[in-house]
């Protein structure tokens, strides 16, 4: 058992984060009544979603952090990846929404949430998530905040 334990804490996360995602995969697939599945999975993605912001935040600090002047920072090549896979993403959802179509039924309920009144409020709400607490942005998942405390 200590030596299994060992070999877990020698894993990276991301080695760590694979594995879990095996399981529940297998779990889901020869166990789907048991209810203890669903709980780990949502304290899985819980997790996750946790430690999100914090690892964004250090990415960044230690990126900016280690970038000596002079030195190629190959940002152009980041863009672009980052365009192609935002593209896509894009291209794979409407395709698999075409595949598999279904039909959404709306309710005629009144919403609390209100579409933005205009170009005014959406800059103001970027620019207070922007400068928002630090603490804040880390605890609510507000990845501008995040990034620009990185930066600064």
């Amino acid at each position: 058992m200590k030596q299994a334990l060992n070999f877990w804490n020698q894993l990276s996360l991301i080695n760590r984060i694979v594995i879990g995602m095996i399981i529940g995969i297998l779990l889901g697939i020869f166990v789907p009544q048991a209810a203890a599945v669903g709980t780990i999975g949502t304290v899985f993605v819980s997790a996750l979603k946790a430690i999100a912001p914090l690892l964004v935040f250090f990415i960044v600090l230690s990126a900016l952090a280690q970038h000596k002047e002079g030195h190629e920072t190959n940002m152009k090549s980041i863009v672009i990846l980052y365009l192609f896979g935002t593209f896509a993403a894009a291209l794979v959802g409407v395709l698999v929404s075409f595949a598999f179509p279904i039909t959404l039924t709306l309710t005629d309920t009144v919403s609390e949430i209100k579409a933005p009144e205009g170009i005014a409020s959406v800059l103001q709400t970027l620019i207070l998530k922007l400068v928002d607490n630090p603490v804040n942005a880390l605890m609510s998942g507000n990845y501008i905040g995040i990034l620009s405390w990185a930066v600064v």
